[in-house]
């Protein structure tokens, strides 16, 4: 599929892009120098860092969900296409839609149960053992970035699938 990132990421879309992917770099930096500290205070100091795991497995959420709606709108998923070229451009435009609609109402479910969870969560002021940082926060975002994710694959994720089925219908004429 024809690469349309540079066409549909203009005015506040390419914001919206940039701030999702800031959040994720951001993070990752974070992760990065909380493992390093961890590492040398384990192995030289004999003294590891208090809690090191419970934000390694935070922020590895942030880092997953938060560029998971730019993965999706810049259509960057892993693909198998090995039976693509055995199909018609049509049946491949259908078959995206279809998918489409079952991962935008997939997300859209998940998003809704995860984030109910993540407020069931705040209510009960549920904390991690170590650090005693609330974990419905954590839930709430990976609700609303499944929610947002649903928008990009049901509105992106359609559109690029319909300039596939055009592009084709102009190479064969």
């Amino acid at each position: 599929m024809a690469d349309l990132s540079k066409e549909t990421e203009k005015g506040p879309i390419k914001w919206l892009v940039l701030f999702f992917q800031s959040i994720s770099a951001f993070t990752l930096l974070a992760l990065m120098l909380v493992t390093c500290v961890d590492v040398v205070g384990r192995y030289v100091f004999n003294n590891p860092l208090t809690g090191s795991t419970e934000l390694t497995e935070m922020a590895v959420g942030i880092v997953v969900f938060s560029v998971l709606p730019v993965i999706s709108w810049r259509n960057e998923h892993v693909v198998v296409d090995l039976l693509d070229s055995l199909v018609s451009a049509k049946v491949h435009m259908i078959r995206t839609f279809i998918l489409n609609a079952l991962i935008s109402i997939a997300l859209a479910v998940l998003g809704t149960r995860i984030y109910e969870l993540g407020s069931r969560s705040l209510s009960y002021e549920e904390v991690t053992e170590y650090l005693g940082i609330p974990t419905g926060w954590m839930m709430c975002f990976i609700g609303i970035m499944c929610w947002i994710t649903t928008v990009m694959v049901s509105t992106v994720g359609m559109y690029r699938a319909y300039r596939y089925y055009q592009q084709v219908l102009i190479i064969k004429l």
